[in-house]
């Protein structure tokens, strides 16, 4: 049953099978844009929040959809556009104070660099440094003088545990 293949033969296969994928995954990928558009669409009523492809945020003040456009006010000033310059609904991103990420960092840090002696070291000063502030904002309304000395004690402690570190 050995039968001798042309390898021209196997190559013409193949290409049709390459292309005959690539065009249903282009058909695939249309007829999501298209529902994505028509979802857009229905959304597009007044006082929906929406980003426009100029990067323009605005609020939808009215819709025609004979004409196919839209009235947008930004801050006081109305504008008029064609349906296609709406990007989409604008969802404002989350705010991460740098305060927040840099404690975020540096417990991720923590946590991966648990086998690496000099990684863990700064970590753990770092945090530290973290909790005092916090400890120092939050009894400021005591006084300054009380937070002041606990502070100076905890850099020495961390100081004394870094060389300890180091040592070993």
């Amino acid at each position: 049953m050995s039968q001798n293949l042309d390898p021209n033969m196997v190559m013409i296969v193949i290409l049709i099978l390459f292309i005959f994928m690539m065009w249903m995954s282009s058909r695939r990928m249309k007829k999501q844009q298209q529902q994505q558009q028509e979802e857009l669409r229905e959304a597009m009523v007044p006082g929906t929040l929406v980003v426009l492809r100029g990067g323009i945020i605005a609020t939808i003040v009215s819709v025609d959809e004979k004409y196919e456009e839209i009235v947008v006010d930004s801050e006081g000033s109305r504008l008029r556009f064609k349906l296609n310059a709406v990007a989409g609904k604008y969802v404002r991103p989350a705010f991460i104070d740098d305060d927040e990420a840099e404690a975020n960092d540096s417990q991720q840090e923590d946590a991966s660099g648990e086998g690496a002696e000099g990684t863990s070291v700064a970590s753990e000063t770092e945090v530290s440094d973290n909790e005092r502030t916090d400890v120092q904002n939050a009894s400021s309304a005591d006084g300054a003088a009380d937070t002041a000395a606990p502070a100076e004690a905890g850099e020495a402690d961390t100081e004394d545990k870094a060389s300890d570190n180091e040592a070993k």
